[in-house]
């Protein structure tokens, strides 16, 4: 009963920010407040805040009044297993095709995630490099994805435009097509995990929300040999985004209606 209790309470006061009664910025009425006005405990009106901010919803500071956060419309992330191109180069969410860096993208040595290091089958301790950069549209206050790629530090000796503060028309896929004189495929993974500090920092999101995160592989052919050139992490906050995608049928699950009716 006491779930029950706090859900409608989360629930009452959700729909009352996402009908504008609680815009950005705006206080939420302290726990005391909103333990008289929904008749529940005290304790039950601040676990129903927490789940807010769990949400994305509300920031809490100590000592403070939660602060209704600016939510970002919910925005569905196409992966319909294409890749598409403009005048800027390749790009892989038509939901996002107007995004842009926020802030100058950060390069520099890093050591990658494990599961990275052994995409780019590179020694799970090795420095690679890495190009960091804060995503979203024009107007926003803070990023809507955080992507990182990763590089071996062979190839961006071998490329050195791949290390390179401007790496020119098209970006890096450009310079390694260039390069190898060959088409990148790439490959994607998704997955979901608690974000860490960096993602909460650059996406805005509490210390509770988890990131959904698309790991793309780019691959390319050198001879009879396929080098994964590099590695994008792409993050962003998951309540806020879903994964869209065809499902496309294989051979063996043709249909055969027309041919069965005959």
């Amino acid at each position: 009963m006491a779930g029950a209790t706090q859900d409608r309470v989360t629930d009452a006061l959700r729909r009352a920010i996402d009908a504008g009664e609680y815009p950005p910025g705006a206080r939420l009425p302290s726990s005391e407040e909103l333990a008289r006005e929904y008749d529940v405990h005290r304790n039950t009106a601040q676990k129903a805040v927490r789940q807010l901010a769990a949400e994305g919803y509300v920031s809490i500071t100590r000592r403070h009044p939660p602060v209704v956060r600016e939510r970002p419309r919910h925005l569905t992330v196409v992966r319909d297993r294409s890749v598409y191109r403009d005048d800027i180069g390749y790009f892989f969410d038509k939901n996002a095709q107007d995004w842009r860096a926020l802030a100058p993208p950060t390069r520099g040595l890093a050591v990658p995630p494990e599961h990275v290091a052994d995409l780019l089958e590179v020694p799970r301790d090795q420095d690679v490099f890495a190009r960091v950069r804060k995503m979203g549209p024009p107007s926003a206050k803070v990023a809507h994805q955080l992507a990182t790629s990763y590089i071996p530090m062979a190839l961006v000796a071998e490329i050195p435009s791949l290390g390179a503060a401007d790496t020119g028309p098209g970006g890096i896929y450009d310079r390694l097509e260039e390069h190898f004189r060959a088409p990148l495929e790439w490959h994607e993974t998704v997955s979901a995990r608690q974000s860490n500090a960096e993602e909460q920092s650059a996406l805005g999101v509490p210390a509770s929300s988890p990131v959904l995160v698309v790991t793309r592989e780019a691959r390319i052919r050198r001879g009879d040999e396929v080098v994964v050139a590099e590695v994008n992490e792409t993050r962003m906050a998951a309540a806020q985004f879903a994964v869209s995608y065809v499902v496309r049928r294989d051979q063996s699950a043709e249909w055969h209606g027309e041919e069965g009716a005959a």
